[in-house]
């Protein structure tokens, strides 16, 4: 199984417009074409853009359902046509899990996509320290996914979480920094990484993960 982050900005101004067409062709999408695991508005980091996770058997497949998407004329003419005037600009991470994709209990929440550039050399160890640190952070907040970068940036790890709301995400991340053994692992991974970013995203309403 692989993953990949489609990110698509857009214009501003024009994202009711890109929106209503993405609602309307999303059943071109998934899961002919892929399956959509979630589709997102960022509401904090970088503005006026559309993230969405889909899932390929393999990147075999990958390639062979983006070349039929591409030659889909009902995808041609119902999007890709009409939302073209409003892109500024598309970029695609081809991930590998380091867990499964685990959805969280109840609909409601913002997620959390975080991404670390690791130090060149140092990802699997980093990504090994995180998939141990999984069962700790399972006491505090929901992972739905790690990841480690296929194809895109190289030596990069993300990681995306479900918190109910922005205040409970503020007290599930105290209560993390707070475990002494969370505590050790930092200072274990330090090292490891050089740059560290976050995007706050909003599930769109015909999102699978909600």
């Amino acid at each position: 199984m692989i993953y990949e982050m489609r990110t698509i900005t857009i214009k501003p101004g024009a994202m009711p417009e890109v929106l209503s067409l993405s609602q309307k062709t999303h059943g071109i999408l998934s899961p002919r074409y892929g399956e959509t695991v979630g589709f997102w508005t960022a509401e904090i980091g970088a503005l006026n853009r559309l993230w969405r996770l889909s899932a390929y058997d393999s990147f075999e497949a990958y390639r062979d359902k983006r070349d039929g998407l591409s030659k889909d004329a009902r995808w041609q003419s119902e999007f890709l046509s009409k939302v073209s005037p409003h892109l500024l600009h598309r970029e695609t991470r081809i991930l590998k899990p380091v867990m499964p994709v685990q959805a969280p209990e109840a609909a409601g929440n913002i997620y959390e996509y975080r991404y670390y550039r690791t130090v060149p050399g140092q990802i699997l160890q980093y990504a090994s320290h995180m998939a141990h640190a999984a069962a700790i952070r399972k006491n505090h907040m929901c992972d739905v996914g790690m990841w480690i970068t296929e194809a895109g940036l190289p030596d990069e790890f993300s990681h995306m979480v479900a918190h109910p709301s922005m205040d409970i995400r503020t007290s599930q991340r105290a209560a993390l920094m707070a475990d002494a053994e969370w505590a050790e692992i930092q200072r274990e991974i330090a090292s490891l990484i050089f740059d560290a970013r976050s995007e706050i995203l909003v599930p769109l309403a015909w999102s699978e993960l909600r």
